[in-house]
C-alpha cells in the first residue's frame, strides 16, 4: 500500500495522509472528501502536474488544486509572513531630533482612530518623510511625545514632572482621549 500526504494547493498546513488505491479519479475523490474542496488535479512539490497514478510514490507530498495553477507553499508562507510583519515591524521616529524606536502595532493598536495609527497602519500611505537613517520625521517636541508613546505602549499616562502643565495645548494636535488629574486631554486622534 502506498500513502501520500495531501495539502491544499499553496499551503503546508492541515495536511491529510491518505492511502493511494484505484485510479487518479479515486484519489481526487478522496482528496475532495478529506480536504473539503473540489479537487481537480495534483501537483508535486516542484509544481509538476500529476496526470497518472503510476507517477505517485509512497510518502509523496501532493498539492491538491481546484483547477488553479500550482502555488508554491513557500511563496504563500512568505506573503503571509510579510503581511503579518507589516503590522508588527519595528520603526524609528525622529521627533524633534530625538529618536524613538517602537513597533508599528504599538502606534496603531491602542488608539486605532489616532493620527499616528492612520500614519503608520500601512506602509507609505501618507508618504511620511524620513531622515537619512530611515527614521520617520515628526516636527514636535520629544518631551511631549514621550508620555504619548508610553500611553500607547502600556495604557497608562505617565507624565514627567514639569510637563503636565504644558500637555494640554499639545494634545489637541493629535487627540488621544483620556483623563489625568481631572484634566481631559485630546491627543493623537484624527479629528
Amino acid at each position: 500500500m502506498r500513502r501520500v500526504t495531501l495539502f491544499v494547493n499553496g499551503t503546508s498546513k492541515n495536511g491529510k495522509v491518505v492511502a493511494v488505491y484505484g485510479t487518479l479519479s479515486d484519489l481526487l475523490s478522496v482528496a475532495s472528501n478529506k480536504l473539503g474542496i473540489k479537487a481537480s488535479s495534483f501537483y508535486n512539490g516542484k509544481g509538476g502536474l500529476i496526470d497518472d497514478i503510476a507517477l505517485i510514490r509512497d510518502d509523496d507530498v501532493l498539492y491538491v488544486s481546484e483547477g488553479d495553477p500550482f502555488i508554491d507553499p513557500q511563496d504563500e508562507a512568505k506573503v503571509t509572513s510579510d503581511l503579518q510583519g507589516a503590522h508588527t515591524d519595528w520603526l524609528t521616529l525622529n521627533i524633534g531630533g530625538r529618536l524613538f524606536t517602537t513597533t508599528r502595532s504599538t502606534l496603531v493598536s491602542k488608539e486605532p482612530e489616532s493620527m499616528l495609527a492612520h500614519m503608520f497602519r500601512e506602509k507609505d500611505v501618507w508618504g511620511n518623510k524620513q531622515d537619512e537613517h530611515g527614521a520617520y520625521l515628526i516636527d514636535r517636541s520629544p518631551e511631549y511625545f514621550e508620555p504619548i508613546l508610553n500611553y500607547l505602549r502600556h495604557g497608562q499616562l505617565i507624565i514627567n514632572e514639569g510637563i503636565n502643565s504644558v500637555l494640554d495645548p499639545f494634545f489637541p494636535l493629535y487627540a488621544i482621549s483620556f483623563c489625568y488629574n481631572n484634566w481631559i486631554f485630546l491627543g493623537f486622534i484624527l479629528l
